[in-house]
């Protein structure tokens, strides 16, 4: 080889290692600030569809319709240890009313707590409230109060329009502890948190043990 050939030859080597160096090394692998860019975007993503999912009573919030009478219609899933419970109810407002005066629940009463149709509850797996055990299945939901107690009503029909109660299909009786708070609550709220089921209305809250079996 001469002196020409050898200029060459290095001149060529010298573009091909240029060529490589561009191209990230020729391993496949993308560039650690790009790797690092994919990664920040997949975080931001799960941050945002977790940030973004609203909850209520502390389960996850999905609005059905507005109602027709104002009251807004939502279906509220929550996760308990292994089984999925959902509730769908209406959730009046106060609006300067009083309980048992001149809103529901009235004393001596069933109400169907919500609004609009029957609030309806749908387990997948059998429930214990209070002492009593519900198996997995739709049911619907309704209070009554009698003297202080508050009794949650668990009944068997669904589907029906929420003043359409019929003692006969009644699954169970389970009594409720209440309390009261302050501020009232100006919207229904039904809750299935610190291993209880129960709702805050105006001034009154009433809650029963849940357990999933």
């Amino acid at each position: 080889m001469n002196a020409r050939q050898f200029l060459f030859a290095l001149f060529l080597g010298f573009l091909a290692v240029t060529f490589v160096a561009a191209c990230g090394g020729g391993g496949g692998e993308a560039p650690e600030s790009e790797a690092m860019d994919h990664e920040g975007a997949d975080m931001d993503a799960e941050a945002a569809d977790a940030g973004g999912m609203e909850m209520l009573g502390g389960g996850h919030l999905t609005p059905v319709h507005e109602g027709t009478g104002g009251s807004p219609h939502v279906s509220v899933h929550w996760s308990v240890d292994g089984g999925n419970i959902t509730i769908d109810y209406g959730r009046p407002y106060l609006k300067g009313r009083v309980i048992g005066e001149s809103v529901e629940p009235m004393a001596d009463s069933v109400w169907r707590l919500g609004a609009d149709e029957a609030t309806t509850l749908t387990t997948d797996r059998e429930l214990m409230l209070g002492a009593a055990t519900i198996p997995a299945g739709e049911y619907t939901l309704w209070t009554m109060q009698a003297g202080d107690e508050v009794h949650l009503i668990v009944n068997s029909e669904t589907g029906q329009w929420g003043t359409a109660y019929n003692s006969e299909h009644d699954v169970v009786h389970v009594p409720m502890t209440v309390g009261e708070v302050d501020p009232p609550a100006e919207q229904l709220v039904i809750s299935i948190e610190d291993g209880n089921l129960g709702f805050g209305w105006g001034t009154l809250t009433a809650s029963v043990p849940l357990m999933v079996h």
